[in-house]
């Protein structure tokens, strides 16, 4: 096990971090957020408008666009958070006046192979977690009807945006928010408890929460907490960055259902027949090897 001395990633000593700045960066982001989803609103307004498609318009029971080709729209959600991400680094470069990668690692330089760690991790975690339910169910799994050309389009852009929207969330709850509630909270377990249900409880609007409210519910909120108390054991954001990237590649990538938040995209499968309490259950499996092997490599000691 390496074990390295803490270098204080949720005390942030770099840099202004009042609470006063807290909440000045926090209306900037919101602001930034805010601005992002309006090229999202007037080009899904603008399809609507213009593709004489009567099948595409806004929904508002669900509160969203339906009939708008699933691969450019997930192309238009995930682009948001390039916004997103502008706001949170003129936040911390500009209000709290630290570097940008504080939000990521105490250390001076991003430790990119750690990243690389928890997404290797973590994406063969669930894969074999997918593998031996496809294998117990295997009439719940179907090749998906695509063409190759979609396949290698959605590919790419997951690929390239996926990793995006991750570490805009990453940044956010696992830096931003940690450690301004780190500023008063000095207790790992309850730290990450507060962190994460902010987190699953932000994704209690996604359609899977359809399936179960409470069985989904209780997947987000174990989601978030596992990452956040992974961030703070290990002092930094690196692993969960990895991790959150590989969960919604592989997803992206290998499985769609309906009712998802990635949209009817064209992956590889269909996966049919969701069991949210199984599927809560292999989560806890993944999360709690994960949780282990990470806390085995690079738990930190305290000073």
């Amino acid at each position: 096990m390496l074990v390295l001395w803490k270098l204080d990633f949720i005390k942030v000593s770099e840099g202004k971090n009042s609470w006063k700045r807290y909440l000045s960066s926090f209306f900037v982001i919101v602001l930034f957020i805010i601005v992002g989803a309006l090229p999202f609103i007037i080009f899904s307004e603008w399809i609507v408008n213009t593709d004489g498609n009567p099948n595409t318009y806004y929904d508002f029971e669900i509160e969203d666009y339906v009939g708008i080709n699933p691969t450019l729209y997930f192309a238009l959600m995930n682009s948001q958070f390039l916004f997103w991400l502008f706001g949170l680094w003129v936040a911390i470069t500009f209000i709290h006046k630290r570097r940008f990668s504080s939000l990521i690692t105490p250390n001076r330089k991003v430790d990119w192979k750690r990243i690389g760690y928890g997404f290797i991790a973590f994406f063969v975690i669930l894969s074999l977690t997918s593998v031996i339910d496809s294998i117990l169910n295997p009439g719940d799994y179907f090749l998906n009807d695509i063409t190759l050309s979609d396949f290698l389009i959605l590919f790419v852009l997951v690929l390239v945006l996926t990793p995006l929207q991750t570490t805009c969330e990453e940044l956010f709850f696992r830096g931003y928010l940690l450690q301004f509630f780190g500023k008063w909270i000095h207790i790992p377990f309850l730290l990450s408890l507060i962190a994460g249900s902010i987190f699953g409880a932000l994704h209690f609007t996604n359609p899977e929460m359809g399936y179960s409210p409470i069985f989904v519910g209780a997947d987000y909120l174990l989601t978030g907490f596992i990452w956040c108390y992974i961030t703070v054991k290990t002092n930094s954001a690196e692993l969960s960055i990895g991790a959150h990237a590989a969960n919604n590649m592989l997803l992206g990538w290998f499985l769609t259902m309906d009712d998802s938040a990635l949209g009817d995209i064209p992956s590889l499968f269909v996966v049919t027949n969701i069991n949210p309490a199984i599927s809560l259950m292999w989560s806890i499996v993944s999360l709690g090897i994960f949780l282990f092997i990470s806390l085995r490599k690079y738990k930190t000691k305290e000073l």
